[in-house]
């Protein structure tokens, strides 16, 4: 059985504001992050504070202010990855060799690799509501 730091990703971090349907959390920065196996995949290690939003079970009991533990499943975390790097860098790739057979000029094959990155990144935008429920935060 794995142990929860190695299946979650987890912050401390403070409520800015609760209202019905979402808890937002300012998650603090600390030295910690540098240390943090998933640190090359996770953006709150950077410098500057991010708000997450958390969503709000009625059965919760916080306020503005308490200090709380926040975390993301680190598949979650992969996942975006993928999405946002490894998947985009396939489409391009073949596109580009496809193009390459099919028209003699490389650089309207290269343009055409890169053009395929907007429906990518617009489809991704369209889908947006069902991919943020794959990337949902729990306070701890």
């Amino acid at each position: 059985m794995k142990s929860q730091e190695q299946t979650e990703i987890s912050h401390v971090g403070t409520i800015q504001e609760i209202n019905e349907k979402s808890i937002l959390v300012r998650i603090v920065s600390t030295p910690t992050c540098i240390s943090c196996s998933a640190n090359g995949i996770c953006n709150a290690s950077e410098i500057e504070d991010k708000i997450v939003e958390v969503a709000n079970k009625k059965n919760q009991n916080y306020a503005i202010g308490d200090v709380v533990s926040v975390s993301l499943k680190q598949s979650a975390g992969l996942h975006a990855v993928m999405l946002g790097y490894i998947y985009p860098f396939i489409v391009m790739f073949v596109t580009l060799i496809i193009m390459i057979n099919i028209v003699d000029n490389q650089g309207i094959a290269g343009l055409t690799a890169l053009a395929m990155l907007v429906p990518y990144y617009g489809i991704l935008y369209l889908t947006k509501s069902r991919q943020k429920e794959s990337f949902q935060f729990e306070i701890k």
